[in-house]
């Protein structure tokens, strides 16, 4: 089974304003069309995961209402994922997007997504300006963990417009050791603090680590995509490093199938075969691609 633990959606006729500024500055970025990041519609998604083999998608709704205007409310794109995961009930598992700022409203919301809309997990935005371990939310972590669901937490690098000190793999390290119960996944291994990510899923049992984002490196600095995920292997485990793309964000890097195969078809360089490292088995891509996340999410 290969299960993408990380990926986004939008209709083109709900991206707002601000947010068509955030999608400009990542084409931009990385030279590729507009056009490429403003469909990202279940069906276009479907499509491309059935190229590439992909069984399953976490797709993560966002509340990004503290810092960028929307067409939407934070609720009505709960509401849609909902909708998606209504029409496609085998092929997506629901994160609702929910901002722990809303205080009393967020656990209200939460248990609306869990218990109503049937979704599995939290999506935090922290980019938007939020530190994870924040004392206040802690009534917020209890119901999370009442419910059973995980979160999974934006760490590392965003687009332009938004905040990069509250995204540090740090910052989940306190909530993780205080609810133990709850699982977290820390997205795109904290780029650029990844030993920090690492070390905090190498303390907690409770901590993963997804690989969306990382189509670039493997692309174009494969030497240091092996070295990160090589250091995570031998120092968190195999079994902490979930797959994920951050569709539709890189597909004009590498497609859903490019990157699925990449991970298939894993081989050190030969500068780090002769340092000795160690390469990567069938049985552990397998377990990056899906197997782990397939345990993760009880399926």
């Amino acid at each position: 089974m290969i299960i993408d633990a990380h990926c986004h959606f939008w209709e083109a006729d709900l991206v707002s304003d601000d947010f068509k500024e955030v999608l400009s500055a990542i084409a931009k970025q990385f030279n590729f069309e507009y056009s490429l990041l403003s469909n990202g519609d279940a069906e276009r998604l479907i499509r491309e995961m059935d190229e590439a083999g992909i069984d399953k998608t976490v797709l993560l709704a966002l509340d990004g209402e503290f810092i960028f205007r929307s067409r939407v409310t934070y609720k009505e794109y709960n509401d849609l994922l909902a909708k998606y995961m209504r029409n496609y009930p085998d092929r997506f598992i629901g994160f609702a997007g929910i901002d722990p700022r809303r205080g009393e409203e967020a656990i209200k919301e939460l248990e609306r997504c869990i218990n109503d809309l049937g979704c599995s997990g939290v999506k935090f935005w922290t980019l938007t300006g939020f530190y994870p371990d924040d004392l206040k939310f802690y009534p917020f972590y209890e119901r999370v963990e009442e419910l059973g669901a995980t979160i999974l937490c934006h760490t590392g690098l965003g687009p332009t417009g938004t905040y990069l000190k509250y995204c540090r793999p740090v910052y989940v390290d306190k909530v993780a050791t205080d609810f133990p119960k709850i699982n977290f996944i820390m997205a795109h291994i904290g780029d650029p603090w990844t030993k920090e990510a690492i070390a905090v899923a190498t303390k907690n049992s409770n901590v993963y680590l997804d690989i969306s984002a990382w189509e670039p490196h493997l692309k174009m600095a494969p030497f240091a995509f092996y070295e990160t995920l090589i250091e995570a292997k031998m120092t968190c485990g195999i079994n902490k490093i979930l797959f994920g793309t951050d569709w539709p964000l890189f597909t004009s890097i590498l497609s859903l199938k490019e990157y699925v195969d990449g991970i298939k078809k894993m081989k050190l360089p030969p500068p780090m075969k002769m340092m000795g490292l160690p390469e990567f088995t069938e049985d552990e891509k397998n377990k990056i691609l899906g197997e782990n996340a397939k345990k993760l999410f009880g399926l």
